[in-house]
């Protein structure tokens, strides 16, 4: 009986959490996927409906840059979008779509995200449709954790590469 409960409870400790389902305020619009060297997040990209705001957006930028907006995040016990999170930022340039930022925002605050992009790792788009309103895409690279992100950003101290890769799907309100 004993030997029974000791592989039950390792069992349910070796067994991944169930995510928490996000709470009646929210829907959820999309799903993310972000490998982290050898850790997978599994994040969800919410919609506010006492906000009215979803956390995917899509936007001219001086009536000619299209750019979308994506932000994934956990979801904590009581439903609410959590951390970590990640936002990825897409933007036409030159006729294609291409990967203008991403950063992750974790337990070391907003002011030392890991970001790929202009000021942290590199990375690219390798995956894009975005049909009717529906994004699916996927970003490939490395991230480099910052420090002074807002205000003067640059790579922290002692900093390392950690390879990335950030797979979502999502269906983003319409231009208005």
């Amino acid at each position: 009986m004993l030997k029974h409960f000791a592989l039950g409870l390792f069992c349910a400790l070796a067994s991944p959490t169930l995510a928490a389902e996000l709470s009646d305020r929210y829907d959820a619009i999309g799903t993310m996927t972000v490998t982290l060297g050898d850790e997978t997040l599994e994040l969800t990209i919410p919609y506010d409906r006492e906000q009215d705001s979803a956390y995917a957006e899509q936007k001219m930028i001086m009536g000619q840059f299209l750019t979308l907006n994506t932000v994934g995040q956990t979801v904590t016990a009581d439903g609410q979008p959590g951390q970590p999170m990640v936002q990825v930022t897409l933007q036409k340039q030159g006729g294609g779509m291409a990967l203008l930022s991403a950063e992750v925002f974790d337990e070391q605050g907003y002011d030392a995200p890991m970001a790929m992009g202009a000021d942290g790792g590199t990375g690219a788009l390798t995956e894009f449709s975005f049909e009717n309103n529906r994004l699916e895409a996927r970003v490939e690279g490395s991230f480099l954790r910052l420090t002074g992100y807002m205000s003067e950003p640059r790579v922290a101290d002692g900093a390392e590469p950690v390879a990335a890769t950030i797979s979502w799907s999502v269906d983003i309100p319409p231009l208005e």
